[in-house]
């Protein structure tokens, strides 16, 4: 009898134990939630170093020509949680070039740069360029915060102008300090190509305006090259 008694006890102290585990184990698992994506690329900083892509060999271009692009843009996802999503919007683009040749008009009114003799001291020598855009661009973003997207940038230029401080370059010695609108011939639009990738809010960036900035046989035909740092806001 005490036998029996001690096998009953045994087999509910194990029963206590096996079916709680069973219970547990027997829950079905909570389906995984996808993480909200906090930057979505909808205000970007881009600051870049531009070449100028077919400027005059006989100009020294300054190893540092900085500038900057700002875009505000909508990310429009696709459907079923979809990578994939297109941005669009409206952009600001900022463009220097700092040389050792003035930028001026000809007497044929073509602009043309003019080589500063290396006598001449001057501290600031530079063209600046500008335009609003409205850039479109292809996006794809892991879920692990690797991002890739292709753009295209179509533009109206707002204004080009050339600054100048120092010596007078022809020689006279009078000291100068001006800034001058009157660029002519300037593309009124332009058309640019940028690719960007990076991870979470950083990246690099890339972009080549396939427009000319001057027209045919009215100015140099340059087509400025940027290659830089994106940083994404939100």
């Amino acid at each position: 009898m005490n036998k029996i008694f001690s096998t009953l006890l045994v087999l509910l102290c194990l029963s206590g134990i096996i079916l709680p585990l069973g219970a547990q184990t027997a829950q079905p698992e909570k389906p995984k939630q996808d993480k909200p994506v906090i930057i979505r690329d909808r205000f970007m900083f881009d600051i870049f170093q531009t070449f100028w892509v077919g400027a005059p060999v006989k100009i020294n271009p300054m190893k540092f020509n900085p500038g900057f692009n700002i875009s505000a843009m909508w990310d429009f996802k696709l459907p079923n949680k979809s990578p994939l999503s297109f941005g669009l919007g409206l952009g600001f683009t900022y463009y220097t070039q700092f040389s050792d040749a003035v930028f001026k008009a000809n007497t044929s009114n073509v602009m043309q740069y003019f080589v500063i003799p290396e006598e001449i001291d001057f501290s600031t020598n530079k063209i600046t360029y500008t335009n609003i855009n409205i850039p479109l661009e292809f996006r794809y973003r892991h879920s692990n915060g690797f991002k890739i997207s292709a753009g295209v940038r179509l533009g109206l230029t707002t204004g080009i102008s050339y600054r100048y401080k120092g010596l007078d370059p022809a020689g006279t010695g009078v000291k100068l300090n001006y800034k001058s609108f009157e660029i002519y011939n300037k593309e009124k639009f332009n058309f640019d190509v940028y690719l960007r990738t990076g991870w979470k809010a950083v990246g690099v960036y890339a972009c080549y305006q396939v427009t000319h900035l001057f027209q045919p046989a009215k100015g140099p035909q340059i087509n400025p090259f940027s290659v830089g740092l994106t940083v994404n806001f939100f």
